[in-house]
Order: structure tokens, then sequence, then C-alpha cells
């Protein structure tokens, strides 16, 4: 049963799950250039950037005079060059004065290799706060073959998903009947009726209920992260061993990347080769 690339919402998708497709089918809109769908759920967006080219150049320099550039409109060859001759030669600490913020949603065994990548800030979707994404990955044809070789079959796609599903209802069914039992005691007086803020035994609920939930899950993230850092996240995850799903989401950065950024994208990818980290 092969299924698409895309596959619509969960017919279980929970209020929260409609709120993030929403929000995703808006940011493909309104910023179609940075923005890319991935797998059958998954989303990453290039949100925001700070500092560019010239930021970099003018850090260096501060090292040796004071010639600042305005922008990279203003850069001659000299500037290319000493762009060039920093990251050749591995003066990277300029290059940390360039900061990007990623916004994933990514299946969580994805999102665990990617915080691996320990120089940038995480900020994660909480099971504490909401109940989990009703949505999980879906390995497509690509994900599931080997040089060819199919390394899951059809009939075992269709138990993963049936089991996936299985997981996911334990969730809302369980969820749904300690949130009547909780509703039952307030209207006995058995615990105190919360009005606003943060129901601690709803809370412990869901603190408990996900532990349930499979590292199939979808999560969503935001990722802040400097040049010099994420330079080295492309270097490791775009290379072909890197797993697929990872790459997937690398791959899709770095267009987005390389799109607002083309000079210092053209002088990272001379220096990667140079290095030996050419990448398909």
């Amino acid at each position: 049963m092969e299924r698409p690339a895309r596959d619509p919402l969960p017919t279980t998708a929970d209020d929260a799950t409609r709120e993030i497709e929403a929000d995703v089918a808006t940011r493909l809109a309104e910023n179609p250039d940075f923005t890319c769908r991935v797998g059958n759920f998954g989303f990453i967006e290039l949100e925001e950037s700070w500092g560019d080219e010239a930021t970099i150049i003018n850090t260096a320099r501060v090292s040796t005079s004071n010639q600042r550039v305005a922008d990279v409109a203003a850069f001659t060859d000299r500037e290319r060059q000493l762009l060039y001759h920093l990251l050749a030669h591995n003066h990277g600490t300029p290059f940390e004065t360039v900061h990007f913020r990623w916004r994933v949603i990514a299946p969580i065994f994805v999102l665990r290799q990617w915080m691996r990548h320990r120089i940038g800030s995480f900020n994660e979707f909480s099971q504490r706060y909401r109940q989990p994404i009703s949505a999980y990955f879906i390995p497509d044809r690509e994900a599931r073959t080997v040089g060819g070789v199919e390394v899951m079959s059809e009939a075992q796609l269709a138990e993963y998903c049936r089991l996936m599903d299985s997981l996911q209802q334990f969730y809302e069914r369980s969820y749904a009947e300690t949130c009547a039992r909780l509703a039952a005691a307030e209207e006995g007086g058995l615990v105190p009726r919360l009005a606003g803020g943060r129901n601690p035994y709803r809370a412990r609920a869901r603190e408990l209920l996900r532990n349930a939930m499979p590292v199939a899950t979808y999560s969503d993230i935001y990722w802040t992260v400097n040049f010099r850092s994420l330079m080295n996240f492309f270097d490791l995850r775009r290379k072909p061993e890197a797993q697929t799903e990872i790459r997937q989401y690398a791959d899709a950065a770095y267009a987005m990347f390389l799109r607002r950024f083309p000079l210092l994208g053209a002088t990272m990818n001379r220096v990667l080769a140079e290095k030996g980290g050419e990448h398909r």
C-alpha cells in the first residue's frame, strides 16, 4: 500500500494539530521562497536571519582596521577574497555573528539527531502542556529501499501504520477518560474546580500518556543557530550516507540558505569542496 507523499490530516487530528496544519498552509502562502513541506507532515521554514556577509567582514576587520563595508552590494574582489580566506583558514569567530531562526516540524527521531548539533538554541512543542501532534511519520518508497532493495515491505508498512494508529487512539481514549473522571470529581467536590491557568491533574495525565507516543510522532521546534554551526550541519547531514529523513530537511534548508545568501553559500561550497566535503 504505497502512501502518497502528502497524506491528509489523520481523521483523529485534534484541534492543536489542525491549528498547526493551518499555520503551515499560511506560511507556505506568505513565505513561499523560504518554506518547504517534507514528507507526509513535515515542514521547514527559514523565518528570519540576522547579519550578512558584510557583518562577517566588519567583524573580522576589527582586528586590523576600521575599514567597514556597508553591505554586500559594496563588496569588491578584496572583500570576496577575505571572506573566502577567513572560512578556508578556520577563522571561525566572525562567522558566528550571522544567525538564523528555523521553524521545523519533524518526527522526534529526526529531532534527536538534529539536537546533537548542540551549538544552537532549541525550543520544542511541549507534550506537557498540549496533546501530541496527531500525525506520525510514514516512510515513502525512497526511505523503504536501499540500492533498489526493499527493506520494509508493503505488508510491513500497513502493519506499521496500524500500530501507529493504535498508539494514537490509546492516547486519545485514555486522555478523554481521564478528563471525564476529573470533571466528575470536580462536580462531586473531590478535587478543586480550577478556573484558568494550568490544571495540574490534566497536566499530569498528559505527562504520563506522552510516554506511549512513539519517536515517529511529529514535533514542532524553533532552532536558532549561527552560520558556523549551520555550515557544520550542512556538511554532515547532506552527505549521501546521512540518514534519509534528516538529509531531506538539510537539503531543503540548504536551498533556502543559498537563496538568501548566494555569496556566502558559494564561498561555503568552495571551502567544503576543497576540504573533501562536496555533496551530491
